[in-house]
């Protein structure tokens, strides 16, 4: 072998030694940049997951036992959780804190019965139904922890209708575990953040005095810590933001309200042509039953029920009209009960309580105006319920607030209500 191809060989072992060496510090320095990587990753989790559980509790969404402890004390406090809807356990708990003379019960449209208008311990179980199975679960788990004196149930008509509830009869429990938190909780506020939902500086809120935009300790709950929405201490709900201009409202000028009866879609189905478990008139006869068996389960213990058909804004009863014979099952529902042996109240139509869609948050969610005059209504209809009901404090705000949805109180926000839905609604500052 001649030097130049021992050179040039030596010069060939050098070369794949120094991609060797390359190579090697190459992986080395992956390897490191992805241990960084890891170990910062790591400690971010470690730091990040318990600011979010103390974030989650500092601001009261998962604070359902403290918040329902704090609403007794007699503050003012508000509870409106961003994480969960589902608030049976919450209103269960509340009646538990009460025990109610007198409670309410049914879907979102009883919420706007405040205790100021009674003159024993009240309590709004509204929003926990959206169905008669869940009706009787809720009412049964009521009257396990204890019997109130009265009982007040506002009904929805598309629950009479198999379209929107197949088995009247069906057990249904009153929660599925509505504040079970787990990993999809921890992202919330992270969510939020990205979503524009909350602020960085909210974000710190925790860290932060509640002078300097710290969480409020009379607040409980993103939504209440942000715009005073939420449940007040006796279970109501105050529909604050949109009625005081803070965000638009989702159902503008019943806008999507209109839609669902234009569609015959959601609550709003439209009778079918057959319907062999009616009369004509799209009415249940099984759903009927199902109503009695709980209206007579409340009267068996001797107490007395108070049952009233819940109200609709003045432009959706008309275009519901305007469908012809589309909707019998609603203009049909008090003569249906009534042969049943119930005694029922239609306020479908506000217009017969002279209110009207000035005082309503949307298309079928009647204000506090509209539910104080209903309440006084079935006052003066029922002497049984006119014991328990504070006249004078009905007859004030119904006199003051004519046109409002929402009664102004200082306790729950500085801001007065706005013409939010721009019907030309005269409204004034307190």
């Amino acid at each position: 072998m001649n030097s130049d191809s021992m050179e040039s060989k030596a010069r060939g072992g050098s070369s794949e030694s120094m991609a060797y060496e390359e190579s090697r510090a190459c992986g080395q320095y992956l390897k490191r940049y992805f241990s960084v990587l890891a170990g910062l990753a790591l400690l971010t989790c470690l730091l990040v997951a318990p600011y979010t559980l103390w974030w989650l509790y500092s601001s009261g969404d998962v604070a359902v036992e403290r918040a329902v402890a704090a609403q007794r004390q007699g503050g003012f406090v508000v509870f409106g959780s961003g994480v969960s809807q589902d608030f049976v356990d919450y209103k269960l708990q509340l009646y538990a804190a009460i025990k109610p003379t007198v409670a309410v019960v049914g879907s979102s449209r009883v919420m706007q019965f405040r205790s100021r208008y009674f003159r024993v311990p009240f309590c709004n179980v509204g929003g926990t139904a959206g169905n008669l199975p869940v009706l009787r679960s809720t009412i049964d788990a009521m009257l396990r922890i204890h019997r109130p004196q009265a009982v007040i149930i506002g009904l929805d008509f598309w629950w009479f209708m198999p379209t929107w509830n197949a088995d009247p009869f069906a057990e249904e429990p009153p929660t599925s575990g509505s504040y079970v938190y787990g990993l999809e909780t921890l992202k919330k506020p992270w969510i939020w953040l990205l979503e524009g939902k909350i602020s960085p500086k909210e974000l710190l809120a925790p860290i932060l005095p509640e002078s300097l935009g710290g969480f409020r300790t009379d607040r409980y709950g993103i939504m209440a810590q942000q715009t005073n929405d939420g449940f007040g201490p006796d279970g109501s709900w105050y529909y604050t933001a949109e009625s005081t201009g803070q965000k638009r409202p989702f159902d503008y000028q019943f806008a999507d309200t209109l839609k669902q009866v234009a569609y015959g879609i959601k609550a709003f189905y439209r009778v079918p042509q057959r319907d062999d478990d009616s009369n004509g008139d799209g009415i249940s006869q099984a759903h009927l039953d199902a109503f009695a068996e709980i209206y007579c389960r409340l009267k068996a213990r001797n107490i007395p029920v108070f049952v009233f058909i819940a109200p609709l804004s003045s432009r959706v009863l008309e275009a519901m009209r305007a469908q012809g014979q589309g909707y019998p099952h609603l203009f049909r529902l008090r003569e249906a009960l009534q042969s049943r042996g119930i005694d029922v109240v239609d306020f479908t139509d506000p217009r017969t309580l002279a209110s009207n869609d000035c005082e309503f948050f949307d298309g079928f969610h009647g204000g506090e105006v509209t539910y104080a005059r209903l309440l006084r209504r079935m006052a003066d209809r029922w002497p049984g319920l006119k014991t328990y009901v504070a006249m004078e404090a009905l007859n004030e705000v119904i006199h003051t607030w004519k046109g409002y949805a929402l009664v102004f109180d200082e306790r729950l926000s500085t801001r007065s209500e706005i013409d939010f839905m721009h019907f030309g609604c005269p409204k004034r500052k307190p």
